[in-house]
C-alpha cells in the first residue's frame, strides 16, 4: 500500500478543427485551441492485492481546486484572406482526480506484465479573460470579458504496461512502471451558458499516451517513507482533434 503527496507539472492544450465563422453569413475554414495549466499538489493512494488467482492494483488521486490560467483562441480563415484571431487568456479555477484499474497478466521474477484502464478528468470554471481580436496580425479589439465559460476534460486509457523491481542493497529497492497506452481517448466538453444557454460542446480526440513511475523505497515490515518520479506524455493521431500534454511529477509517500 502507498500513500502521499505529489507535485505536478501538468500542461496540456486541446486543437480542433471544425468550420465557423465570425464576421460572415457563412462557415469558414476554422479551428480552436484550449490551453491550460493544471499544476497541482495530489493527494495519492495505490493499493497491490491477490484476488481470483490474479495480482490487481487500484489507484487514484484527488486535487484541491487551485486559482490557474488559460487560454482559449479561435482562428478563421476568411475566403477574402483575412485571418482573423479571437480569444481570450485569464484565470481559472481548477480541480482534478484520476482513478484506475491494472490486473498483472504474466510474471517472470521480478519483472511483470500489466493490462488496465485508467481515466483523468480536469474540471475549468474560466474567470475574467482578456479578449483580444487580430486581423492578419494587427489588434483590432482589446477587452475583458465576463462571460461565463465551464469545461471538463477527460483522458481514458486503455494501459499495457510493464513493472519491475530492483533491490539496491539489503534495505532499499527501486520499482520501475512503464505504461502505453496507444488507444486512448481525449474528451472536452465546453459549457457557453450566456451564448448557447442548456447545449454541451463536445470534442474528441484519438491520441496515445506514454507514462513513467519510479518509486525508491526503504524496505521495511512497517510503514516507510518513499519517493516517487512520474512523467507523462501524449501523442496524437489526428492534427485536426488533437490533445498534446506533458506532465512531470514529484512525491514523497508513506508505504508498506
Amino acid at each position: 500500500m502507498l500513500v502521499g503527496l505529489e507535485t505536478q507539472r501538468d500542461r496540456f492544450t486541446y486543437h480542433f478543427d471544425n468550420p465557423s465563422s465570425a464576421d460572415t453569413p457563412f462557415l469558414v475554414p476554422h479551428f480552436f485551441e484550449q490551453t491550460y495549466n493544471a499544476d497541482n499538489i495530489w493527494l495519492i493512494g495505490r493499493v497491490r492485492y491477490p484476488a481470483a488467482g490474479i495480482r490487481w492494483e487500484t489507484f487514484g488521486g484527488v486535487t484541491p481546486s487551485r486559482d490557474s490560467t488559460g487560454d482559449d483562441f479561435d482562428t478563421f480563415f476568411n475566403p477574402d484572406g483575412t485571418t482573423i484571431v479571437s480569444g481570450t487568456t485569464g484565470g481559472i479555477s481548477i480541480k482534478s482526480w484520476r482513478i484506475g484499474q491494472r490486473a498483472e497478466v504474466a510474471r517472470r521474477g521480478s519483472a511483470a506484465l500489466f493490462t488496465g484502464y485508467r481515466l483523468r478528468v480536469d474540471r475549468s470554471d474560466f474567470q475574467l479573460g482578456h479578449k483580444t481580436v487580430t486581423r492578419n496580425g494587427f489588434l483590432v479589439e482589446a477587452t475583458d470579458v465576463t462571460t461565463r465559460e465551464m469545461t471538463s476534460s477527460q483522458l481514458h486509457e486503455v494501459l499495457t504496461g510493464l513493472t519491475v523491481a530492483l533491490p539496491l542493497g539489503r534495505k532499499w529497492g527501486l520499482a520501475i512502471d512503464t505504461e502505453i497506452a496507444p488507444i486512448a481517448l481525449g474528451r472536452l466538453l465546453v459549457q457557453l451558458p450566456d451564448k448557447y444557454p442548456g447545449q454541451d460542446l463536445v470534442f474528441l480526440a484519438k491520441v496515445g499516451t506514454s507514462t513513467s513511475h519510479f518509486t525508491l523505497a526503504r524496505r521495511t515490515e512497517s510503514w516507510g517513507l518513499a519517493l516517487v518520479l512520474d512523467s507523462a506524455r501524449t501523442w496524437s493521431y489526428r492534427s485536426t482533434a488533437a490533445l498534446k500534454r506533458r506532465v512531470a511529477g514529484f512525491g514523497i509517500v508513506l508505504t508498506r
